[in-house]
């Protein structure tokens, strides 16, 4: 993942009588800082295994290995010939295809499927699509707003009860697979936690999470790159060039325009996301395989599920990897220090390393990744937001295709090779994070009453920033000049439809951003109520993880209660009116009063207008709760002509904006009538 390494064309599927030896390779390391950015300036590609002693390596060609040798390394073969064992697995593969009968369900692992070797593309999308079939009620098809670079749709599942009830306020738990195309195992796992959760959909467990949440699972969120590295032949890939393909199908500068995916060399999507990008841990060099892209979310497949994600009440994310053997928390790189829930994220990290036997650890520690998927949801949602890289057959196995027994099935299940427990593995990992995002002590519950078929949003407009952009990449972790951080506007929405008992009960992150909060600000949601595509009532709502929101959204008069979830469902409502002020008596004080009772204490601002012209206003005025006050409004000059000539206007539009010491807020318009 660290460093370069260009693809060379190759035909999906078929093995070339030309083509160079492929092999995985160990180097021995005792300065990595140094020697693993001397290896990326020869052009040797890196993977994500590296360590104090050790690191793996794709080697290419004769040439390569030459050079590797004349700089004093000594490799040692994980995977002396890639396409010679990719020939093995596709004979195994076809072999037992053939031995089969047509009607036969092949049973022979202990995984939910029974799967014994690695889906192509469309073999994952038939399992998809036969979930939905089979399970109407409890399974439906999921497709990202976005096409890959290729035109291909970006396919999931999302499962849950009832789950063609859409829009009911459920918290959602997402589980994405194979950013990374030649991670195979990356999109197995995702799959096989689907049919997981519908044959178990009876456990008191499972049962619960399927009531309680939205799980949303994402197998190959790089479609194009994935369909490259496993191939279209029967069987699956033989080409050992395309089958290491790491990044989409992008033509970066100097790749031939039109062609296929084998002539461009592509963006590396875990390096395209907008929270931070562009600084360390992600390349300026289209040769490298963790080129970052021209921008933030540049590639439809990164923007795509940004913009679903966006969207959804996101409590829970992981992302799957393979082969490093670790559970990785964000953030992904030294600089920003440790993540404000750091406590909690730690206390469900190590959690899930217990379940798999991989490694807890933050996301810089394994290396600097800046624009990965899961930070944005993070920094952005406060959602609980995790890399897993699931590991091999043991101790040092880099291998990213190894054996579906290893790879697969025992880190699924544990035992076996996986170095967890037999009975939890990637399958209680994944369930454990899924309970963490059903937890309602872990994000906001707004709730209330409304009438039934309203739509009610939940929206925030703010600027995600990047990191300051590393103008040229000089190492994995230095670079040359250092440009500003750029501001990319940004925001995330949400909606519910009132049921028709007119109670809703909705899950959201946090109003205020994580490191916002940090840093000692608010941030706060709008809330608003639309009838018929238009918005009759607006708020503000400001809440923290593990509080609740009680109020009357469709109400203006109803200001949000934020407290503990034991507070009561009570509802706060302002009161404005006129005091019966007379015309004459405005004209002499030049201003009018309005009568305002708040429930709580709190500050009002009130303008005034007649049409649409503004003739009076007065912000922030102090009010203690339960006492009607009286506020007068100083009448602007062009107010005062108004009111002051004849055939004066006997009724003014007044806006009064409440706003509590929780920063939650309401806003109401009422007539002001001058006797």
């Amino acid at each position: 993942m660290l460093a370069a390494g260009l693809l060379a064309p190759a035909s999906s599927g078929v093995a070339r009588a030309d083509a160079p030896r492929v092999s995985v390779e160990r180097v021995a390391l005792n300065a990595p800082r140094l020697q693993v950015p001397l290896l990326e300036r020869m052009g040797i590609e890196v993977t994500e295994d590296v360590s104090a002693r050790s690191a793996t390596v794709i080697l290419r060609s004769g040439a390569e290995r030459r050079r590797l040798r004349a700089a004093g390394f000594a490799p040692v073969a994980v995977v002396s010939d890639l396409a010679a064992r990719l020939r093995r697995q596709h004979a195994l593969r076809t072999r037992g295809t053939r031995a089969a009968p047509a009607t036969a369900t092949l049973r022979a692992s202990g995984l939910p499927s029974g799967r014994t070797t690695y889906r192509t593309a469309a073999e994952i999308q038939a399992a998809l699509d036969q979930l939905v079939a089979a399970h109407p009620g409890l399974v439906r098809r999921v497709e990202l707003p976005r096409r890959s670079i290729e035109g291909r749709a970006i396919t999931g599942v999302e499962l849950a009860r009832d789950v063609n009830r859409a829009d009911d306020g459920r918290p959602v738990y997402v589980v994405v697979g194979a950013h990374h195309a030649r991670e195979w195992p990356s999109a197995e796992l995702p799959l096989e936690f689907a049919m997981d959760l519908v044959a178990r959909q009876a456990e008191p467990r499972i049962a619960a999470l399927l009531t309680n949440l939205r799980i949303v699972v994402i197998p190959v969120e790089n479609p194009d790159g994935f369909q490259y590295s496993r191939g279209n032949a029967a069987g699956g890939q033989l080409d050992a060039l395309a089958a290491i393909r790491r990044r989409n199908c992008r033509a970066v500068a100097g790749d031939p325009a039109g062609g296929s995916c084998a002539a461009h060399r592509g963006v590396d999507l875990n390096r395209n996301y907008g929270a931070f990008w562009g600084g360390l841990g992600a390349s300026t060099s289209t040769s490298d395989e963790t080129y970052r892209g021209a921008a933030p979310w540049s590639e439809p497949e990164a923007a795509a599920f940004h913009e679903y994600t966006q969207r959804l009440p996101v409590t829970g994310v992981q992302s799957l990897h393979n082969i490093a053997g670790l559970v990785l928390r964000p953030p992904g790189f030294r600089a920003l220090g440790l993540a404000p829930d750091e406590r909690k994220l730690k206390a469900l990290g190590d959690a899930m390393a217990a379940a798999t036997g991989y490694q807890s650890q933050y996301g810089y520690e394994l290396y600097e990744v800046t624009g990965a998927t899961e930070d944005w949801n993070y920094v952005t949602q406060g959602a609980f937001a995790y890399t897993i890289e699931t590991a091999g057959a043991g101790p040092g196995d880099t291998d990213f295709h190894g054996a579906y027994t290893s790879h697969v099935v025992d880190q699924y299940l544990g035992g076996g090779a996986s170095p967890g427990p037999a009975g939890k593995g990637v399958r209680e990992a994944l369930l454990l994070a899924a309970e963490q995002a059903a937890d309602s002590r872990d994000h906001v519950v707004v709730r209330g009453h409304a009438p039934p078929g309203r739509l009610l949003r939940l929206h925030k407009s703010f600027t995600t920033a990047t990191s300051p952009l590393c103008s040229e990449t000089l190492s994995g972790d230095a670079c040359g000049p250092v440009l500003p951080a750029q501001q990319v506007p940004d925001m995330v929405d949400t909606v519910v439809t009132v049921p028709s008992s007119g109670v809703f009960l909705w899950h959201a992150g946090p109003s205020t951003r994580p490191f916002v909060r940090a840093a000692g600000r608010r941030e706060t949601f709008e809330l608003t109520c639309e009838r018929d595509g238009s918005v009759v009532a607006r708020k503000a709502v400001f809440a923290d993880r593990g509080q609740v929101v009680d109020v009357d959204p469709c109400d203006p008069a109803s200001i949000p209660r934020t407290g503990a979830p034991k507070q009561s469902p009570a509802v706060a409502r302002v009161a404005v009116g006129s005091p019966g002020q007379r015309l004459s008596a405005a004209r002499r004080a030049r201003r009018v009063s309005v009568r305002v009772t708040c429930p709580v204490a709190c500050t009002a601002s009130v303008t005034l207008a007649q049409g649409s012209a503004a003739v009076g206003r007065r912000a922030s005025v102090a009010l203690r709760a339960k006492r009607a006050s009286t506020i007068g409004v100083p009448l602007s000059a062009a107010g005062r002509q108004r009111l002051g000539r004849g055939g004066a206007p006997r009724s003014l539009r007044a806006t009064v904006v409440i706003r509590t010491k929780a920063a939650n807020s309401a806003t109401l318009v009422r007539t002001v009538k001058l006797k």
